[in-house]
């Protein structure tokens, strides 16, 4: 049971002390003084409240009603004087501590069963910066970071309507970390809104810390490869998720927005593709969705074609990997697995190592690591082409879970391909397309509006010119969403 503030101070501190263990914690600090001629006490957090805000706008007015009449009602005449932008009253000792703990300065006065408190936050935070791993050619460079605050000041600078919704709550039983929920009204669909509520709800987690945890605790399918959330850094790119009927999700102390639900398109579709000309977005898409098939089945189906189908490919070749496999003391599946291996593990300690030698270690290891192991003997140069065209395809997937669940699927596709030849790779992959089409992401199906069919707007797989997209996507609210947007002008209309 929670223990309620009372009209006697010294039961009141006895509390706060107890459950700040203000003896043993140094950052938390009290200050004794007098307001209204009785005894009172302000708690405050060392780092989370601002010195300067303290004494200007809380301090500082309370020690002027130090001999000031009792007026009839107290917790209002005192959010009255105070100057603090914003005044909040605790009826009980784990409300006074949470308001401690979120940088607000709580008053305890002798006689008042109540407890104010002031915003007087202050915050370490990194400044507005270009997105780490969203870079774009075309569009906006400018990222979240890690302040909840201001990651929802810049979606409403993109956003700047009333109907962008926030709801602020929090997640974690024990150590509660500050979410909100955001979504544009009438555009959202009410029933997925719900079940995001009801989802966080029934989330029993003593702490989330991060938003990628968060994400696991939503999804539909937990042991499934695939990502089934989008998580982007760009505030442009949440915005216009938003817009097609799509909630986001932000966390104090996390840089990326969640966004769910969403569908395998989204994991594939960038801000360039929407910021160039049509023609450039197409091309620059299916250039992407082609390497990341190349990717998924190059290696298996090379290596399944040399070991169980010669036949199937040109003598010259075939003559070329046989007698380099003469000499070689590894057999095409080992080698593709080591390649593999090895490139997987470049691109970590590129991604791991500080950004300035990133680039030049992944280069560099690649070209060095490659030629010496054909001149070691141990693989073909045609193996190492393979895998070099299936990595480089892996790393053009623009969402990062997704690259690394097209990885792990070039082995399984790898294993199938070495044991039953091109029937199991394309075995692996009919496999995988029937779990594919029965994913779903918070409910809605993963691989709509291609399957199961929708009625969207032309910009899926390919793009058409932006004044031909009239319409908002399958996911959005069904009384918004089936209507047409207002369509934009074409080109003729211009004229």
């Amino acid at each position: 049971m929670q223990q309620s503030i009372v009209n006697d101070l010294g039961k009141n501190r006895a509390a706060m002390d107890a459950a700040l263990y203000r003896p043993d914690n140094p950052d938390m600090h009290l200050r004794q003084l007098r307001v209204y001629g009785r005894e009172a006490a302000v708690y405050y957090a060392d780092g989370l409240v601002s010195a300067d805000l303290m004494q200007r706008d809380v301090l500082r007015p309370l020690m002027a009603l130090r001999d000031a009449p009792v007026p009839d009602d107290p917790p209002r005449a005192l959010a009255n004087a105070v100057s603090a932008a914003d005044a909040a009253l605790a009826g009980t000792v784990p409300e006074a501590v949470t308001q401690v703990m979120n940088g607000r300065a709580v008053l305890l006065v002798e006689g008042m069963a109540v407890a104010l408190g002031f915003d007087a936050r202050f915050s370490v935070r990194r400044g507005i910066a270009p997105p780490l791993t969203e870079t774009v050619v075309m569009g906006p460079h400018q990222g979240f970071n890690e302040s909840l605050r201001d990651c929802v000041t810049l979606l409403r600078r993109i956003l700047p309507t009333p109907e962008l919704i926030g709801d602020m709550r929090t997640v974690g039983e024990r150590y509660p970390t500050s979410i909100c929920i955001l979504h544009l009204a009438g555009v959202a669909d009410a029933d997925m809104l719900q079940r995001v509520e009801a989802r966080l709800d029934g989330i029993r987690a003593a702490q989330v810390l991060s938003i990628g945890a968060l994400s696991q605790l939503l999804e539909d399918r937990p042991f499934s490869l695939l990502p089934q959330f989008v998580l982007t850094e760009r505030p442009d790119r949440a915005a216009s998720m938003l817009l097609e009927g799509q909630i986001v999700i932000l966390m104090e102390g996390s840089s990326q927005a969640l966004v769910l639900p969403a569908s395998i398109l989204h994991l594939l579709h960038t801000p360039d593709d929407t910021s160039a000309r049509w023609q450039y977005g197409t091309f620059q898409r299916l250039l992407r969705i082609g390497g990341m098939l190349l990717s998924l089945v190059l290696p298996g189906l090379f290596a399944a074609l040399v070991t169980f189908h010669p036949e199937a490919l040109p003598v010259t070749l075939m003559t070329s990997v046989l007698e380099s496999q003469a000499s070689a003391p590894l057999s095409i599946p080992a080698e593709a697995f080591l390649m593999l291996v090895m490139f997987s593990l470049i691109g970590e300690a590129a991604t791991r190592v500080p950004s300035t030698v990133g680039a030049t270690l992944g280069t560099v290891s690649g070209l060095i690591l490659g030629s010496a192991a054909v001149d070691a003997g141990l693989t073909h140069p045609l193996m190492l082409i393979v895998v070099a065209v299936a990595s480089l395809g892996s790393y053009a997937v623009p969402d990062y879970a997704l690259g690394v669940a097209l990885r792990i699927g070039q082995l399984i596709l790898l294993a199938a391909g070495c044991v039953f030849g091109v029937y199991g790779v394309l075995l692996g992959l009919m496999v995988g397309s029937v779990r594919l089409c029965s994913l779903t992401s918070l409910g809605a199906p993963f691989m709509a509006p291609l399957s199961p069919h929708r009625r969207h707007n032309p910009d899926l797989l390919t793009r058409m010119p932006i004044w031909r997209q009239r319409r908002r996507t399958w996911l959005g609210s069904p009384q918004d969403g089936s209507a047409p947007q207002a369509p934009m002008r074409s080109w003729s209309q211009r004229r």
